[in-house]
């Protein structure tokens, strides 16, 4: 199993050689970095303006599939796309100049931040922090909470209407309902686009965990499809867990836990299917081809999700996880009087 932190190229790599087919690599920019795109767009435009990056954000991928299938795939596609798109953006911004010629002022401006294709490559830790405050704008107070995991799975993780419904139990059209009236009120809120401070955190970082949590859930047995097991999700919540941590504001014991929980979990992938695609129990699996790597992070990630005097679900589901994790055989683990092999 490819381990979670080795995936195709991505803006945190930019001097990478991607080595994916042009349908193979678009398809893995629109799943794991539409949220980067979304976040480096509506910097630019505006939180109020979603609905322009959403539409910018797919034109740009339809025309890196045609551009790339004849031409080849960039040195650094995630670059080519994101100053794809951010033309894309600039061009709507003058038709709507020529249209209303009410906006030049804002027009001006977004020409002047309008960052070179050099500034995209090397500007990792804004195009970062551009996906965080994403996060915490999807998981805004005013936003219901099954609306901020719709969100959240469409604009931040490129989830279409139908794998949202899919995983809700619910209709494409009540779920694409729900999406446009959240953006609605996302415009009529002007909601700033920045990570939230002080009594603000903790309830927005919550419904990010829950998002993050959410998608993991669904790589780990997907609701739909001809896989019971999708690793590209699960390998993306881990990667946004990940940037969450790494940042003060997502340095907290429940992120630990959270992330703790994905990678010891996941690092069991590699023996949890057999050859007829059916789930094995976790005393079938063949222990030998867990992730040791994996193990060790989760491990690191849990010590850190002990400091403090906070204890969540999170915490003891990865408690539970490690202590599968780091039993040599099944028969050593402590069960408990009342508990059943995991799957």
């Amino acid at each position: 199993m490819a381990r979670a932190d080795s995936a195709a190229p991505t803006a945190d790599a930019p001097g990478a050689t991607p080595t994916l087919p042009p349908l193979q690599l678009v398809e893995h920019f629109f799943r794991h970095e539409t949220g980067r795109l979304h976040g480096a767009l509506i910097r630019l435009v505006g939180i109020h303006n979603l609905a322009l990056a959403e539409d910018v954000a797919q034109e740009a991928l339809l025309r890196a599939l045609r551009t790339w299938s004849m031409g080849g795939v960039p040195a650094n596609p995630s670059a080519w796309i994101t100053r794809v798109a951010m033309n894309l953006a600039r061009d709507a911004f003058r038709h709507q100049r020529m249209a209303t010629t009410k906006e030049p002022a804002i027009v001006t401006h977004f020409e002047q931040t309008l960052p070179t294709s050099a500034a995209v490559a090397d500007n990792n830790t804004e195009i970062r922090d551009d996906a965080l405050r994403l996060m915490f704008i999807c998981s805004h107070p005013s936003i219901a909470p099954d609306a901020q995991v719709v969100l959240a799975l469409k604009v931040l993780c490129g989830f279409s209407t139908g794998e949202i419904a899919r995983a809700f139990l619910s209709s494409e059209a009540a779920i694409e309902k729900q999406f446009t009236r959240t953006k609605q009120r996302i415009q009529a809120a002007n909601l700033p686009f920045d990570i939230p401070e002080g009594e603000d955190l903790g309830p927005r970082l919550d419904g990010v965990l829950a998002a993050i949590y959410f998608l993991f859930n669904e790589g780990y047995k997907a609701s739909a499809g001809d896989r019971l097991l999708r690793e590209e999700l699960c390998q993306e919540a881990i990667r946004l867990a990940s940037l969450l941590v790494a940042h003060p504001a997502g340095d907290t014991p429940r992120s630990h836990a959270l992330l703790a929980l994905m990678l010891l979990t996941s690092a069991r992938f590699s023996s949890r299917i057999d050859e007829d695609g059916d789930l094995l129990r976790l005393d079938d699996q063949d222990r030998s081809k867990w992730d040791q790597s994996l193990i060790e992070r989760g491990l690191l990630h849990l010590v850190a999700a002990a400091q403090g005097h906070e204890l969540t679900a999170y915490h003891v589901q990865a408690g539970i996880a490690a202590c599968h994790c780091t039993a040599a055989a099944a028969a050593s683990t402590d069960w408990g009087p009342d508990s059943a092999p995991l799957r």
